[in-house]
């Protein structure tokens, strides 16, 4: 008998035991991608290009080099799926497309 409540404890702990760890979960940040504006011409872009998403309010955004050596560079948060982008600098509209972006990913936008 006693080797059976023996067996019975030491199995319980081995339940027990795997089912202990880190759980993680990421919630609330699904549904968003990011932006990055970079140039591949010699423009540098001072003071930032204006962007519009989707006709919200125009925000002002950074233009990063073109480097494949850079990881990450400045980013702008917005929502995953169809959006419409315009970009313009000195009233003069860089890009205006309609892109089509997944959650987590960032969309590199490479401006002239």
């Amino acid at each position: 008998m006693k080797k059976i409540i023996l067996l019975g404890f030491f199995l319980a702990c081995i339940c027990i035991g795997c089912s202990v760890g880190n759980v993680s979960q990421s919630g609330g940040l699904d549904n968003l991608s990011y932006l990055q504006f970079v140039r591949g011409g010699s423009n540098n872009y001072r003071g930032g290009v204006e962007v519009v998403v989707d006709n919200n309010p125009t925000f002002i955004a950074k233009v990063d080099k073109l480097k494949p050596l850079r990881v990450k560079g400045n980013t702008y948060v917005i929502k995953s799926g169809s959006r419409s982008i315009t970009v313009s600098y000195k009233g003069e509209v860089l890009y205006n497309k309609t892109i089509m972006i997944g959650s987590q990913e960032t969309k590199q936008i490479v401006l002239p």
